[in-house]
């Protein structure tokens, strides 16, 4: 269909026989809504290149988020990576920016989330099974204009819809973009963002099958929003991080992961 390979297709940062793993835009949907989704899309581009094989899709992002999205390329490993998801095994990193500094600085935002109004979900003080759980670090950064700004770092053990919105919104530092849950949002000298500015930054995938080894892919947000501070963003995810397999962040116990060794 022309209109789904016109839309813009996703910029694909790897791919081998088991996936592709692409950078959705912002504003994109994952499924075809009032136009084509991100995977309607990058099926037609493929189609159109004359790449054989189908996608598959094991997770997802919120619309309004940009970064990774892993798609399989066979029933075996979308079935494979869907139980990695599932037994946390996949490692993910976001990075997020607000203008307001947040209740604390670095910790662990867990709780069970609720509906509030709207398309909104609050935080619960109620901790069960369901609950998220998001780890963070934030620190000072620079946005448009040299604007102070603060730049999050999460790693979530969760994948819940909204979770890290939520969880800035509760450390009281919505994120710059957010029309559910930044009231007002800060004041803009110049005009409001238009974007979210959350990003799927990074993601550890361990082996998971015989022939299906370790990949990790970084993904940097600062060529699509003035509101990045591109320095900030590489010195925490350098391009050479990538080809780290060993640990990640030993310096920072909240973000710090080693890829699970499977000795089955």
């Amino acid at each position: 269909d022309n209109d789904e390979a016109s839309a813009l297709a996703p910029r694909v940062l790897f791919e081998n026989a088991h996936v592709v793993i692409i950078n959705k835009y912002p504003n994109t949907s994952f499924h075809s809504e009032f136009e084509p989704g991100v995977v309607a899309t990058l099926r037609a581009s493929r189609a159109l290149e004359g790449i054989d094989g189908d996608v598959f899709g094991v997770h997802r992002l919120d619309k309004q988020t940009s970064g990774i999205l892993i798609l399989a390329k066979s029933k075996d490993a979308a079935s494979a990576l869907s139980k990695a998801f599932e037994e946390r095994k996949i490692v993910k990193y976001y990075v997020g920016v607000s203008a307001k500094k947040p209740k604390k600085k670095m910790g662990t935002v867990e709780g069970d989330m609720a509906r509030s109004r709207n398309k909104a979900w609050m935080l619960t003080r109620a901790t069960t099974k369901a609950s998220t759980v998001t780890k963070f670090v934030s620190f000072g950064a620079q946005g448009a204009n040299g604007a102070p700004r603060r730049m999050f770092v999460f790693k979530p053990l969760t994948g819940k819809t909204h979770q890290l919105r939520v969880a800035a919104k509760s450390l009281g530092a919505a994120l710059l973009g957010d029309d559910i849950y930044s009231s007002g949002g800060a004041a803009f000298e110049f005009e409001a963002p238009r974007r979210l500015y959350l990003h799927a930054a990074a993601i550890r995938i361990p082996s998971l099958y015989d022939g299906f080894d370790a990949i990790q892919v970084i993904c940097d947000p600062s060529d699509d929003g003035d509101e990045w501070d591109a320095n900030a963003f590489r010195a925490h995810f350098p391009p050479s991080l990538a080809n780290e397999f060993g640990e990640w962040f030993s310096d920072s116990p909240l973000l710090r992961s080693v890829l699970v060794v499977d000795d089955s």
